[in-house]
């Protein structure tokens, strides 16, 4: 039996049916422990942290686990490995969407958007922001994966100079260079905007912290899209207190929802968004689309297309 823990809209479970006729397919809004045929349950899909440990136990003979986020820092590593289970996450489900909000901060950044609000909600008339361009910016990728690729992408049409960053150093099409991580203080220096887009993982823990920040220019903008803790989160507000940064654009944070007491909150040089860069309303048409690849290849018997590498926890 295939179950789905997590609300989908009525076409999308029409649609899933209809691919997998041969297929029992049980939908509901969360997991339930207390569903009585857990025992049936083969493959398993639900957002990362749903994919919890009582889960996966009160499901015996699972032996897929599929996570609707694309983030998997939550699931138990551990159990996974011992079960020889296999995970696949979203991955590919939210580049198109997580570019553009991405883009649409850098954009704003550069022509003043957010202080022009500011601004207009005072009924004042002020040239007083400094005004750029992305054009011939430099835009340094950290996590150059589906959405990294997505981001650089749609930067290109910006004319953009464009720096991956991934443990791979592979060329890959649209960046103009790719380096490994062992170069991110070599290209903090050069870049006008940093966006962050790597898993959270025991070796990406604070991997933006007080020594990247400061080799970051006065000029420039850090943009997190990833997971909050993949930033040190007090060490970029003294970063931004102390102007050592120009700004920063963030979707996620160390804790949320953001308390109200955050002094991010407060501050004109920093646009906020409720970790909701991956939202769109085609989701779940493309958590549909990222699933049927995942379960043709698990049934074939061939490597997941988003498997997670459970030592790398990514």
């Amino acid at each position: 039996m295939i179950l789905i823990a997590h609300r989908l809209k009525p076409h999308v479970v029409e649609a899933l049916r209809k691919a997998l006729p041969e297929e029992e397919i049980e939908v509901m809004d969360r997991f339930d422990p207390a569903h009585p045929r857990l025992a049936e349950v083969e493959i398993l899909a639900a957002t990362g942290p749903s994919l919890t440990e009582a889960a996966i136990g009160a499901c015996p003979n699972v032996r897929w686990l599929h996570s609707i986020s694309a983030g998997v820092e939550t699931v138990p590593f551990h159990l996974i490995r011992a079960r020889g289970l296999l995970l696949s996450n979203a991955r590919g489900a939210h580049g198109k969407q997580m570019a553009e909000q991405i883009l649409g901060m850098m954009i704003s950044f550069t022509r003043g958007l957010h202080y022009n609000v500011r601004r207009q909600l005072e009924h004042r008339w002020d040239h007083g922001y400094k005004l750029g361009e992305l054009a011939g910016s430099h835009l340094v990728i950290v996590g150059a994966g589906s959405i990294g690729r997505e981001v650089a992408r749609k930067a290109q049409a910006f004319d953009m100079t464009i720096t991956g960053v991934r443990r791979n150093p592979a060329p890959l099409p649209g960046f103009h260079q790719v380096v490994g991580v062992d170069a991110l203080h070599r290209v903090l220096p050069e870049a006008d905007f940093v966006v962050v887009l790597t898993p959270l993982t025991p070796d990406t823990y604070h991997l933006i912290g007080e020594a990247e920040l400061a080799a970051m220019k006065p000029s420039a903008f850090l943009i997190n899209f990833a997971r909050g803790d993949v930033v040190d989160e007090d060490a970029l507000i003294r970063a931004l207190r102390e102007s050592r940064i120009r700004g920063a654009g963030l979707d996620v944070f160390h804790k949320e929802p953001l308390p109200a007491d955050s002094p991010l909150w407060d501050m004109e040089n920093v646009l906020i968004s409720p970790h909701n860069g991956g939202w769109t309303p085609s989701h779940d048409d493309r958590f549909l689309e990222v699933f049927l690849a995942n379960y043709r290849a698990y049934r074939a018997g061939e490597p997941l297309p988003t498997q997670v590498d459970i030592e790398a926890r990514y």
